[in-house]
This record gives structure tokens, sequence and C-alpha cells, in this order.
């Protein structure tokens, strides 16, 4: 029952960027100066963060440990802090529970930060982008969308290894890519293009089209809809990549997959985690051949060709 303190204690240290300012040793006085808080509530919460581990102590001294400096401090190549923004966002969400479980629909009180949930998708992806790159199918394909890819993470991988690479989302979720693709010197290999993909179209003539972390947001005709929609956008040898969390066929292992689909019931409409028997039964009744997955640590990829 207490498993949520550890959490807030370590949202709460992210959204006042205490690990920014524990680069090196730092005294009480100076991290309750630099934060305008009160002396005694910040040693409350600097001792708990070091009894985490995210923190070292020395006397009234404070100092980032080794993985919150690796992926706490904004910085780092391997910060994560965005990503736990977000999820503070979601707590709000997760506090409606109650309430979700007699309606089935979310009743979302908190405002969703746009921001903060793009780049934490980016957080995420770059962690496994170059893992699951080489676990595509790439053989004869030269033009590439990654369809509803946000931050452009996968598409920025994609780029890289010489594809001609589409990226389509939301005008809104690209501004915030096109910073991203920037970052990475990659801006003159990746197009960008705005729309709703469940209404829009997203072209034509694709080799293969890549799909993350979508489905899960949408009901199950929703899903097929969208399947069609890309059968239709793929060429003659053209296939499609899904990756998704792994859910069991009972839906109850691994609890990461369990959980998500949690999270899906209380802030969408129809969504939940699918499990990748789901999956592979959409594309063979859309028309996909040689349907076959390939498992990560968490995710697993479901690939069809047309």
């Amino acid at each position: 029952w207490s498993g949520f303190m550890p959490s807030r204690i370590l949202l709460t240290a992210n959204n006042l960027r205490i690990f920014d300012l524990l680069t090196g040793w730092r005294s009480l006085e100076e991290v309750s100066c630099e934060l305008k808080s009160d002396s005694r509530a910040t040693e409350i919460l600097l001792d708990a963060l070091t009894a985490l581990g995210l923190l070292r102590k020395r006397g009234d001294r404070y100092k980032n440990s080794l993985v919150s400096q690796r992926f706490l401090v904004s910085s780092s190549p391997m910060y994560q802090g965005n990503i736990i923004r977000h999820a503070d966002t979601l707590w709000k969400s997760w506090s409606g529970l109650d309430d979700i479980l007699k309606t089935g629909r979310p009743s979302r009180t908190s405002q969703w930060n746009l921001e903060a949930f793009i780049l934490g998708m980016h957080d995420i992806a770059k962690l496994r982008a170059k893992e699951v790159l080489a676990l595509l199918p790439l053989n004869g394909v030269k033009k590439v969308l990654d369809l509803g890819g946000g931050p452009g993470t996968y598409a920025i991988e994609m780029a890289k290894a010489g594809l001609d690479v589409t990226l389509f989302d939301r005008l809104e979720v690209l501004e915030i890519a096109r910073g991203i693709i920037r970052k990475a010197s990659v801006e003159h290999k990746i197009k960008l293009l705005s729309g709703d993909f469940m209404h829009d179209n997203f072209g034509q003539g694709y080799d293969m089209i890549f799909l993350s972390q979508v489905l899960h947001a949408y009901s199950e005709e929703e899903n097929m809809t969208l399947l069609y929609k890309i059968k239709d956008s793929l060429t003659e040898k053209g296939r499609v990549v899904i990756q998704e969390f792994y859910l069991n066929q009972n839906r109850t292992s691994p609890l990461k997959g369990a959980l998500f689909s949690v999270n899906m019931l209380v802030n969408t409409p129809a969504g939940r985690t699918y499990t990748a028997e789901e999956i592979k039964k959409w594309l063979r009744c859309c028309g996909f051949r040689g349907v076959r997955t390939r498992r990560l640590e968490d995710t697993v990829l479901v690939i069809g060709r047309v």
C-alpha cells in the first residue's frame, strides 16, 4: 500500500529540478535558498532521496548518486526527467480511478502537458531505438513512414541509416519534434507531414510503415480501420512494423503491460494494452501475410507484409 511514497518523492524532486542543483556537493542551506523552500521540509525530502539511493549525504551536504547523475540531470544524454514530468500528470489522472471504474470513461481533471509527454516519449525511445532498429526488416526498404511517430526518435535512427523517412503526426507534436530532429542534425533527411492519421491521408508508396506505441490508445474497431489504411499506403511488397508493450494471452503478465492497460483506461475513451495475438489477428484480417513477432525486453514487434 505504501508503494506510492517513493514515486511521489521522485516526482516532486524532479519537478523542483533538485538533481540539477546537486551535480556537486551542496549544503542544505544552499539548496533551500536556491529552491526558496522551507529548510525543515527540504531536509526531510533530501534525506528520503538519499534513503532511496538517489542522493549521497556527507554531514549536511548532498550530492547526486551515479544513477541520478546519469538519468535525472537535464544536461545528461540519458536524461529521463521529461517522462517523469509526464508521470506527474498521470498521477492526477490515476487519482480518478475509483470513479472511472463506475463509468468506464476517463475523468481527467489535470491539464495534459503535451511538451512533457512528447519529450518523455523521446526519453523512453532513445534508450531502445538502436535495439529496435536492428530488428527491423529493412532489406529492400528505401521509403519509410513513421506514423504517429511523436518526437521522431525512431525516424532519426532510420534517417541515420540512410532511409528516406517521413514523420507523420499532429502539427503541434511536429513543432516539438522539429527541435529534437534539428539537434540530431538530420532535419534535411526527414520529411514532416501533419494531420490526424485516423481521418487524413498520410501518403502512398511506402516500403515500410512503422507504428510504435499507437494502437493502445484506440479501440479494436479504430485500429482495424487504421491498419486497412496502412495496407493501402504500402508498396506491393511493403511491410508494417508495430511496436507495443508486451502482454501475455490472458493479459495478466508481465506487470508493466497490465499496469499500462490501466493507464489507458484512465486516459483514453477506449484504449488498453493489446496482446501480440490480437494484433496478429487484426493484421491477418486486413490481408497481411507472413505475420510474425519479435520480442524485446518489455515490448514486442509485430511484423506483417502485403
